[in-house]
């Protein structure tokens, strides 16, 4: 060919430093070059070496390229697919590109065959009409064209293959991207298709060629799946309002309805045996075989098949639903809770959110819960230019890692760089930033809202279970924040690492000081309120009234909590000084004014809401030294703080001492009320709590 010609087609093959195979795959294309050149079809080679040795250099110089109207070499230090692929397509003269690799086998009709289809089917990317794997495990699959395959699919998996014959000028403005193992994210091919699917290009198939796909053990791409979360970066056919359009055009596709060609046609396929049965198929195996009798045809026969006919439902048309309703991004603030039910840690990370969207210009928030729940009281406590959804109930019919990437790809959708990622201590918010830390912890901003530790009492001793802890220990690098609402656990951790000491940061909870105690007669009321489960042991409660009551006979606990069990019940029946007063909602209702202080059990905690709520209506509080419970009730100043005592019996006696000094030494005790109050005026009040969020989310 003169250097003035122009070829047709420029094949792009791509080498690294394996030596073992490249020799056959030039001969393989050599022959589809020679083959496409009778019907005057005129190829270039291009070769790539990637950090390529002269061990391989040398032998892909000295192979025979007959076939090939010319051949170039280009040498980069890349270390990527992607990008040495971007090099070898700048360097093309033809028309048309096809994509190779130096460890596979093509049929030798493969450039003609694809030439013709592309050439008669402008604006399209052709891919061969099989896969023939062979080599650790064989397998055969088919590939099906555009009219079989949705943009769902292309969601879901990756519905074709990385040989792409494409025109040269489509990557004028798309480029495979530059994805390595350490960002948790693979697949260019992949990622690249769904781009050219985007601007509309066909998907065509030329019949009867086939790639022959070496499986090695140890190569890249299980290097790929053992090291990345088997995901592609965010692309543009992934935006919520395009893949919502083109999925909504794909339900009226006439004549014939997707659906019912993939049922027809597809799905009553069997591409081992179509394959293995088709005269010109085998008259291309035996060449391949000609050249690599490794590809062995025995086990080919026995192989099983696959088609690239995804189920006519699975979580990519779930997305594209959930797109629907999310609406297009981007947000600047995205939320995972387990529910959102009533509970200290919902409202804490609500009112985060309610002064960001105050101070945050261009504020939207996208809230996603997934674990079971009947009902999310608080959905409607969100700021204003928020979304909610629930995906467990919304998608019912999803397994859990299925809804863990439909949660994924829709958090790349909308969000955008920098976008906050909240994080609540839960099964979900933990499985879910693990599995994607690597990918998502690059892009946004996680913020992880650490509150407390569960423990158990073991031979009587408290034992930490350090789940939260744990998953702190092991995603620090990806986390932006780590936000506790008190500094006993920041002062732990911190002492615990040793390193990224900037990331912790104690943001005390805001809480309005209510009207100003006045001086009265007590009333012999304790209050306990809370939620009424195991780790705030309501089963202390009955035994704490027993004994004060033999010290104070006229003193009663009220007890306020929603009651979900029978045990509970039977707790509080018939105990002398006991009232259960139900569930309330908002301890305002409660009218705390009535009552002499506030009683509060817990096995571990933060710093709980309920405490501060009391505090803020003037109430001296009796608590014990869990979690951060010491900074709110100090001891003798604005309460009693009663010494984390494993023994109940103790527990209970120290209880009882302290309700019976509320009425020994009431004037101290209104005192001890109206400080606490003044704690709460002065660390938590509205103010001062906005300004904290401000210096910790903008630093200033």
């Amino acid at each position: 060919m003169r250097c003035d010609e122009t070829p047709d087609v420029s094949v792009i093959l791509n080498v690294y430093i394996e030596k073992s195979y490249v020799k056959r795959t030039l001969r393989s294309l050599c022959e589809a070059a020679q083959f496409a050149a009778l019907m005057s079809i005129k190829t270039e080679l291009i070769v790539v070496f990637d950090r390529s040795d002269e061990g391989i250099i040398q032998i892909v110089h000295s192979a025979d390229k007959h076939g090939f109207a010319s051949v170039r070499y280009v040498h980069v230090n890349h270390g990527s697919l992607g990008l040495s692929r971007n090099a070898g397509i700048e360097e093309a003269h033809g028309h048309y590109v096809w994509t190779a690799d130096y460890d596979d086998l093509v049929s030798f009709n493969c450039i003609s065959e694809m030439y013709a289809i592309a050439r008669d089917n402008p604006n399209s990317v052709v891919f061969p009409e099989y896969l023939v794997a062979f080599g650790e495990s064989h397998l055969i699959a088919r590939y099906y064209d555009h009219t079989f395959v949705r943009v769902a699919d292309f969601v879901f998996g990756h519905p074709y293959i990385s040989r792409i014959f494409v025109k040269r000028d489509v990557f004028a403005d798309i480029k495979y991207l530059d994805l390595r193992l350490s960002n948790g994210l693979a697949f260019e091919d992949w990622h690249l298709n769904c781009e050219l699917r985007m601007k509309g290009l066909s998907f065509r198939i030329a019949p009867k060629t086939a790639i022959y796909y070496r499986q090695v053990k140890g190569s890249l791409l299980k290097s790929y799946d053992a090291v990345s979360i088997r995901q592609i970066p965010h692309s543009s056919l992934f935006d919520p309002d395009r893949v919502a359009a083109m999925s909504a055009e794909e339900d009226t596709r006439q004549p014939t309805p997707i659906l019912d060609r993939r049922r027809d046609i597809a799905r009553s396929s069997n591409p081992a045996n179509e394959f293995m049965s088709d005269l010109e198929c085998l008259e291309t195996l035996i060449a391949a075989i000609n050249i690599d009798p490794g590809i062995n045809a025995l086990k080919l026969s026995r192989a099983p098949s696959w088609t690239n006919i995804f189920p006519n439902h699975h979580w990519g048309h779930d997305f594209v639903t959930a797109c629907s309703a999310v609406g297009s991004g981007p947000f600047t603030d995205i939320v995972l809770l387990p529910f959102l039910k009533r509970g200290g840690g919902e409202k804490y990370i609500l009112d985060v959110l309610k002064i960001l969207s105050a101070i945050t210009p261009g504020f939207r928030c996208l809230v996603i819960t997934n674990e079971p729940a009947n009902y999310h009281e608080w959905a409607t406590n969100l700021p204003e230019h928020s979304i909610f959804l629930d995906v467990y109930n919304a998608y019912p019919h999803l397994e859990e890692a299925d809804r863990d990437l439909l949660i994924f790809r829709l958090v790349l959708a909308v969000g955008q760089q920098n976008t906050r990622l909240h994080l609540k201590p839960s099964s979900f918010a933990n499985r879910w930033f693990a599995k994607f830390s690597a990918s998502v912890g690059k892009i946004f901003r996680a913020v992880y809202y650490r509150f407390s530790e569960e423990r158990m009492f073991l031979n009587g001793w408290a034992i930490e279970m350090g789940w939260s802890f744990d998953f702190v220990s092991t995603e620090i690098k990806q986390i932006s924040l780590v936000i506790s609402d008190h500094n006993r656990i920041v002062r732990s951790d911190i002492e615990r690492f040793g390193v990224y000491t900037d990331k912790w940061q104690c943001l005390y909870a805001s809480h309005m000081p209510k009207p100003a105690a006045i001086n009265h007669m007590p009333k012999y009321k304790i209050l306990w309120a809370s939620r009424i489960s195991r780790e705030k042991r309501p089963d202390l409660v009955p035994r704490i009234i027993t004994a004060a009551r033999r010290i104070v006979p006229d003193v009663t606990v009220c007890v306020a909590g929603f009651v979900d069990s029978e045990q509970y019940f039977s707790l509080f029946k018939d105990v002398p000084g006991l009232d259960y007063i139900g569930p309330f909602d908002g301890f305002d209702s409660l009218d705390p004014q009535r009552f002499d202080g506030f009683l509060y059990t817990s096995m571990f905690d933060g710093l709980p809401n309920v405490v501060l709520e009391a505090m803020a209506w003037g109430l001296p509080v009796i608590a014990p030294d869990v979690g951060g419970v010491s900074e709110a009730v100090q001891d003798g100043v604005t309460g009693w703080l009663l010494s984390d005592i494993s023994d109940d019996e103790e527990l209970v006696q120290a209880y009882a001492s302290a309700i019976a000094f509320i009425y020994r030494e009431w004037p101290r005790s209104l005192e001890l009320g109206r400080e606490a109050r003044s704690l709460v005026e002065r660390r938590h009040a509205p103010e001062v709590y906005q300004g904290r969020v401000r210096q910790i989310f903008f630093g200033v």
